[in-house]
């Protein structure tokens, strides 16, 4: 039998039902998030910074070098047969011309030269270059001095003694 109580249930139901349906409806959809495709920014790339232009840093005298190229008797004072290395530490990066100058310094003034030398370099960072004298009979002895160049430029004069 159909009752007024029951009529009203059914209609109430059906009401919710409907006003579900609706609301459901009516939502915006999503794309679920295994569809979309993760991006992520990329950082940016660092900018380096300029390279540090090609300079000398020291200049060691002795009498032997190392295979490093490092002065492993480091001196000032030299024999009268002995071989004179000169070791130029660069720094930075480029290319130049480093040359050495070396000069007998005369008691009375003024220099002999007594041998030039250059070599072109090109460093992407420290390195170290080696310039030698030797001599077939013996030096005189007295001053002497070698002066690094780079590209042309002194870049410092090293006083050394044969005795």
């Amino acid at each position: 039998m159909f009752t007024f109580r029951t009529f009203r249930a059914t209609a109430l139901t059906g009401l919710a039902a409907s006003f579900l349906l609706t609301l459901g409806a009516c939502k915006k959809k999503e794309p679920a998030q295994a569809d979309q495709p993760t991006t992520t920014a990329a950082a940016p790339t660092p900018i380096p910074p300029p390279p540090t232009p090609l300079a000398v840093g020291s200049v060691s005298i002795g009498k032997s070098i190392d295979a490093d190229k490092k002065v492993s008797n480091a001196t000032t004072s030299f024999g009268v047969r002995d071989t004179i290395y000169a070791v130029v530490n660069t720094a930075g990066g480029g290319s130049g011309t480093l040359q050495a100058k070396w000069s007998f310094v005369k008691a009375s003034g003024g220099e002999t030269s007594v041998n030039e030398s250059s070599i072109s370099i090109s460093p992407t960072g420290p390195a170290a270059t080696e310039f030698h004298i030797a001599k077939a009979t013996a030096w005189p002895k007295g001053k002497y001095k070698v002066e690094i160049l780079l590209n042309g430029a002194s870049a410092g004069t090293t006083e050394f003694e044969v005795k």
